[in-house]
């Protein structure tokens, strides 16, 4: 019963709610999955907010029983949940095309090469 009252007493107050300070951001690591040669696959994938807004980041996917590595880059900062990133490995590059949660805690999105296919599946969820 103290536990309830005091979860309720918390709860009233705001206790347990972000400050205002504590906005949520896309930075941070990502677990999820995406299609790579026909194949849904464990993907990493970790974003950073640069000093002028724009994402930047990292990620790696299972690859045939070594994890591939790539970056992703925006272009020029874009407020909101739409993001376009550049990425880059050793297969080639393209477009990443996503859509963060409004509390960032996961996003899906969709890449595809330089000649704008395969339209295929690429999220994930704070890790």
């Amino acid at each position: 019963m103290k536990t309830l009252i005091l979860a309720l007493v918390l709860s009233l107050t705001g206790a347990n709610a972000p400050s205002p300070k504590q906005e949520a951001t896309a930075t941070g690591q990502y677990c999820g999955r995406l299609w790579s040669n026909g194949n849904l696959v464990q993907a990493n994938t970790e974003f950073k907010t640069e000093g002028d807004g724009r994402l930047t980041g990292t990620y790696e996917f299972a690859d045939i029983g070594t994890m591939t590595a790539g970056t992703l880059s925006e272009p020029a900062a874009v407020t909101g949940l739409d993001h376009t990133l550049d990425w880059q490995d050793k297969y080639g590059s393209g477009k990443l095309i996503l859509t963060f949660k409004p509390d960032y805690s996961g996003f899906t999105g969709k890449w595809r090469d330089q000649s704008g296919s395969p339209n295929e599946l690429w999220d994930g969820v704070r890790c």
